[in-house]
């Protein structure tokens, strides 16, 4: 005896919403992120990541890496302060004059900028925008670095408001 199948358009809908049902069902079984953070927060890519910088110049900004890292051949985003991810816990009270500002924060290319942005999202920075990719993507979509001694600690008091990003 031979089972009917569905029709062909029936299969076709149901292939196009299998994706859409396992995200909205949670599923984390086929590929969903085991390690999901408990708060989100802003990403950006390196060409928004730059003209958050253009246009406004005295936006701080946070390299992750370690010391080796950010005064090495590959250099840092310029006015960059280095403060290695391992550091960061013990380094947040350095952080308060930007608790309620924005600030840009970048790693390498790997997920440490996310780690160090839910270290930042959970001691109550929460303007804090990752910038996706890190310096490997910035220096990818060719944009420049400086390469040096990291800048003074200090961030000056917020003075302007903070940076719009869409």
């Amino acid at each position: 005896m031979r089972r009917s199948r569905p029709p062909r358009t029936a299969r076709l809908l149901l292939l196009l919403a299998l994706p859409a049902l396992l995200a909205a069902s949670g599923c984390r079984s086929l590929g969903g992120d085991e390690g999901q953070r408990s708060r989100p927060f802003s990403k950006v890519r390196p060409p928004v990541a730059f003209e958050m910088l253009r246009d406004n110049p005295g936006l701080a900004v946070i390299d992750l890496r370690s010391r080796f890292e950010f005064t090495g051949p590959i250099g840092h985003v310029k006015g960059a302060r280095s403060i290695p991810l391992d550091e960061l816990p013990e380094r947040l009270p350095a952080l308060i004059p930007l608790k309620d500002r924005t600030f840009l924060v970048y790693c390498g290319h790997d997920d440490c900028g996310e780690k160090g942005l839910e270290v930042l999202i959970a001691a109550g920075f929460g303007e804090a925008i990752l910038m996706d990719g890190g310096i490997d993507a910035w220096v990818m979509d060719g944009f420049g670095t400086v390469t040096g001694p990291p800048p003074p600690m200090d961030f000056p008091a917020a003075d302007s408001e903070d940076v719009a990003v869409e």
